[in-house]
């Protein structure tokens, strides 16, 4: 899966697991009829990859992330959000849908390690337990709207607002201070 490749840490913290805030990566968020055959293959063209099932996350070279009924989460590497708008852009052309670079509006966390789960079950209000790999969640942390998937048994990743990033970057490192392990899974 190459959904880490390329990615170097802003600032990290290790506890009984690891949590690193990630530079920036390439993200767009694209609106649009997802049941539709024409903006289906408009998207695998321009992404070169398919649109993911309800609550799921592609784990791809552009990893693409369901966010509701009409909304996707691209990541790319960074110096390919131009291209890769553009080449959206093109596809999309005379269907009704809307394209934004959010790449500078959001954070993107990675936690690993073996206590992933309890880490994210202290601070969102999600049945952790029972996801798997590839699937996303968008919820609260404490006082933050977020979302995260799992991208492996020992990892998953995080996004938020980056006008919250510090505060999420504390509330993923004090959950995960080697005193405060639970043992719940």
């Amino acid at each position: 899966m190459c959904d880490h490749l390329n990615d170097r840490a802003k600032r990290s913290f290790s506890g009984y697991v690891t949590v690193s805030e990630k530079t920036t990566k390439g993200m767009l968020n694209v609106r649009g009829d997802l049941r539709s055959s024409k903006f289906k293959s408009a998207f695998v063209n321009a992404v070169g990859t398919k649109l993911p099932n309800e609550g799921k996350v592609i784990l791809a070279e552009n990893t693409v992330a369901w966010m509701s009924p009409d909304e996707l989460l691209i990541l790319c590497d960074h110096v390919d959000i131009s291209h890769l708008s553009q080449n959206l852009q093109t596809e999309l052309k005379g269907q009704h849908h809307m394209l934004v670079n959010v790449s500078d509006a959001r954070a993107l966390f990675e936690v690993s390690g073996s206590g992933v789960r309890e880490v994210i079950a202290k601070l969102a209000p999600v049945n952790i337990a029972k996801l798997e790999i590839g699937e996303i969640r968008r919820t609260r942390f404490a006082q933050i709207a977020a979302a995260f998937w799992v991208t492996s048994d020992t990892s998953l990743r995080v996004i938020c607002f980056s006008s919250v990033a510090d505060y999420m970057f504390e509330l993923l490192k004090t959950a995960s201070l080697p005193n405060s392990k639970v043992g719940d899974f």
